[in-house]
């Protein structure tokens, strides 16, 4: 009799035990969706934020029996909105407050660009070229009359006018009787002249011959003269890692004098690229910063990746995706406003 009365004892205490388990089974939610529960640790499948435990008295008692929610399509698909409004350091400023300091915003979208260099520069005096000009032209009347001379002086003097920055097109040219070499020494007297330009070894890449040029002088303010490039150096100039650029440009009313200051206005045209404000870039020195807003009130910094600088619109390779909205005006403002709520690093961690 003893035997049994202990055996239903253990088993009182047994299902006494089950009972409250059961009753304190431990479940985790996500603090930023709530409706998804997990009856272990873990990550939220929509915004990778860590469950938190949730305490007894915090579930009601009929959500017992639900250890793990249903995640929607619709809750996936605005995961990454979600984890952006969730960030610690997104920016809120109301509409009064965005009014107050400036703030403007614009797209980042495809924009047919149009780079512009303006280069000072200068009408050209160049006795070096003239007289490597008058050289090979007198090496070529001599080869003419002595019919056994050979043609290594030429090609010596070939070489020295390709070094010079012509190309064999422009040697022919020059050599031919069509333009005098005098043009580089005593300024342009068939109605053309000649405009000397440095360009920096970066923009080698866009700068070609034959690209059209504007050229201008304080001397005469209201004259442009027009041309096109005609030829570009082939030996870099190390000291300031540029490239002399010639210009040939109309002059019918010679005006222009040798070494004449001024400068040339090349403009570019570019693909279709995927570009924003260039006045919506802040440059930290380590890294490049946006701004960009993601909801009514709500701003968060993005670090991106840019290319090409085409005036007041800059190419963006990486960091935002086509059709985000970005801070254009006030840039700076937001960017203080961002560091006196969250710190000098804070807004420049992304």
């Amino acid at each position: 009799m003893k035997f049994i009365k202990s055996t239903f004892l253990v088993l009182v205490i047994g299902l006494f035990f089950q009972t409250c388990t059961k009753k304190t089974k431990e479940i985790y939610h996500c603090p930023m969706h709530p409706s998804y529960t997990s009856d272990k640790p873990g990550q939220c499948p929509i915004c990778n934020m860590d469950l938190v435990k949730i305490e007894a008295s915090e579930h009601r008692e009929d959500h017992s029996d639900h250890a793990v929610s249903s995640v929607n399509e619709a809750d996936v698909n605005m995961g990454k909105k979600d984890e952006l409004l969730k960030s610690e350091d997104v920016l809120n400023l109301s509409s009064d407050k965005q009014q107050s300091i400036g703030i403007k915003t614009d797209f980042v979208m495809r924009r047919m660009l149009n780079k512009e260099l303006n280069i000072y520069s200068s009408v050209a005096y160049d006795p070096d070229l003239y007289n490597a000009l008058v050289e090979y032209k007198s090496a070529q009347r001599t080869e003419e009359f002595l019919s056994d001379s050979k043609s290594g002086g030429n090609q010596n003097l070939d070489l020295r006018l390709r070094q010079l920055g012509l190309s064999k097109q422009q040697i022919r040219l020059w050599t031919s009787g069509q333009i005098d070499p005098t043009e580089l020494i005593l300024g342009g007297n068939s109605g053309r002249g000649h405009i000397y330009s440095q360009i920096y070894e970066a923009d080698l890449r866009i700068a070609k011959v034959g690209l059209p040029v504007v050229f201008t002088t304080d001397v005469y303010p209201d004259v442009t003269f027009k041309g096109n490039i005609k030829s570009i150096d082939t030996i870099l100039d190390k000291s300031n890692r540029t490239l002399r650029l010639r210009s040939e440009i109309a002059d019918p009313k010679q005006l222009l004098k040798p070494q004449m200051f001024g400068q040339i206005v090349i403009r570019i045209p570019l693909n279709q690229l995927l570009s924003l404000p260039t006045s919506s870039i802040l440059d930290t020195g380590n890294q490049k910063i946006v701004y960009v807003k993601i909801d009514k009130d709500k701003f968060r910094s993005v670090m991106i990746k840019t290319g090409t600088v085409a005036g007041e619109w800059t190419e963006v390779r990486e960091g935002v995706e086509e059709g985000a909205e970005v801070v254009s005006e006030s840039t700076f403002l937001i960017d203080s406003e961002a560091k006196i709520r969250f710190g000098n690093n804070a807004s420049h961690k992304h």
